[in-house]
């Protein structure tokens, strides 16, 4: 199956008031505070219970309205990690007590927490049929020879009548479940895999053609698979189908506005380069046009010996070439990365001294980067790190490039730079002496880059110092890929 990307999914909160309620009688403890095992306490029994939240009896009063606690049922051993937070709504007084609306955040793990503490042997399709029902999106509820236990209400896309359906096999009755194709998604091989291995399993952001009414529509659905082993059900899988079609088409939207910002940026980065080349070249240009004119001044007087006047011609040619030379570097430079660019965008083994040594050389053509006192400190057999070559290099001149802006009105200038591996990183390191730079460094005009480098690529930024005296760090996952 192709991989997808990982879509949220979204949570809602159910008004309790709104649902018929069951009762049951189940102890239950709770955390308050940090939610340590010092802080767990006994409350107490539940009266009754609805998909949205639970009621609790107390001896006393132990909770304040609004206040936020952690549930867990007093016999949940396998619920353990998966704990149950609410909301207290309402505090009443009670004859023999008092009587707390608890409204939880989670309903899905409301069920799984009661299911595992009810004791009965006996469970009522109207308890199993309700929860369900409380779920955002379609849920089955199956068996270990994938019979039907229960099935909520809603389902997306196809509907399902379940009270035909109590007893079927999940794996040959019409659903949602049915319209992925046998590689996207293989129901009974995944079911067979959750009851053998006792493991939960998921699958994120499916894709999905469907066809009503002649439209047809792309969907994307998150399908997750949990077992459950305990009384009154033991064995059982509860598959959840959730629809996220919208946090997908939102992410998609995202990413690609994201991928065209990038591409804008990379091209007004060139073009700042470029802009400092044109004007480091005006200088030269000046400097080529003067002597020629001097040169063209010298030959109409013929004044003095022949031979005087050809070594001072030789002498000014010279010069010309010289600056011609200089000139000819500025646009060579240029024009190879712009070249390079042009080829795309393509994931490689990346070498962190080379990064640094091409960064140098490009900006090393700008009279305001050779003014500046650089060393460097390269450790010798960096390991690579996977990724796009040319967002790291962006990257790294975008960052010299606005220290070398800041340190122009500076007598001294002082850069160093250093890579070194790191437990599983390798780091570059950044030590300037010129107005410290803001962080987040996106913050920074000019710098909106590193957002994208941090989330793509996992990246850590470090800063130690302030003005004057700064050192930025780099920690580049040694896995990371673009």
């Amino acid at each position: 199956m192709a991989s997808c990307p990982i879509v949220p999914e979204p949570k809602t909160e159910i008004d309790r008031r709104r649902y018929p309620r069951i009762p049951l009688d189940i102890p239950v403890n709770f955390y308050l505070g940090s939610g340590s095992e010092e802080n767990l306490k006994n409350v107490g029994y539940t009266v009754d219970i609805c998909p949205a939240g639970l009621l609790i009896k107390t001896e006393a009063k132990c909770f304040q309205k609004g206040q936020y606690v952690v549930l867990r049922p007093h016999n949940a051993a396998h619920f353990t990690n998966r704990p149950l937070k609410g909301e207290v709504r309402w505090v009443k007084k009670a004859r023999d007590g008092c009587l707390n609306g608890i409204s939880v955040k989670e309903t899905e793990k409301l069920f799984l927490s009661f299911l595992y503490s009810i004791s009965n042997n006996e469970l009522s399709n109207q308890f199993l049929d309700l929860m369900l029902d409380a779920f955002s999106d379609g849920a089955f509820l199956v068996d270990p020879n994938l019979r039907i236990i229960s099935v909520s209400e809603k389902q997306p896309l196809v509907h399902v009548d379940r009270e035909k359906v109590r007893g079927e096999k999940v794996t040959e009755i019409p659903s949602v479940l049915k319209l992925f194709s046998s590689d996207q998604l293989n129901l009974r091989h995944d079911l067979q895999e959750v009851f053998y291995k006792r493991k939960d399993k998921r699958h994120t952001a499916l894709s999905l053609d469907f066809t009503k009414n002649g439209e047809k529509k792309n969907h994307a659905f998150n399908i997750s698979y949990r077992y459950l082993n305990g009384p009154p059900l033991k064995e059982s899988v509860l598959i959840q189908v959730k629809d996220v079609t919208a946090l997908y088409r939102l992410k998609e939207n995202i990413e690609r506005k994201n991928k065209d910002l990038f591409e804008q940026y990379r091209f007004t980065l060139m073009g700042q380069i470029v802009d400092e080349l044109l004007e480091d070249l005006i200088s030269p240009l000046s400097a080529v046009v003067g002597r020629i004119d001097l040169l063209k001044m010298k030959m109409d007087r013929k004044s003095g010996s022949f031979h005087c006047a050809v070594e001072d011609w030789i002498r000014e040619l010279e010069i010309i070439d010289s600056l011609v030379d200089q000139i000819t570097q500025h646009c060579t430079v240029a024009a190879k990365r712009r070249e390079r660019e042009k080829l795309g965008a393509l994931e490689s083994a990346i070498s962190l001294n080379r990064l640094v040594e091409e960064t140098i050389q490009i900006l090393s053509v700008h009279e305001r980067f050779r003014k500046i006192d650089l060393s460097l400190d390269l450790k010798d057999g960096l390991p690579l790190f996977k990724g796009e070559y040319f967002d790291w290099l962006n990257a790294i001149i975008a960052i010299l490039q606005c220290l070398s802006r800041e340190m122009q009105i500076q007598k001294e200038r002082k850069l160093k730079i250093e890579t070194y591996e790191d437990k599983g990183y390798v780091v570059l390191s950044i030590s300037h002496n010129a107005k410290a730079l803001k962080m987040p460094l996106e913050r920074e005009s000019g710098l909106a880059i590193f957002d994208i480098i941090q989330k793509k690529y996992k990246t850590a930024i470090e800063t130690v110092g302030g003005n004057g005296r700064q050192k930025i760090s780099f920690y580049i996952e040694l896995d990371a890929k673009g």
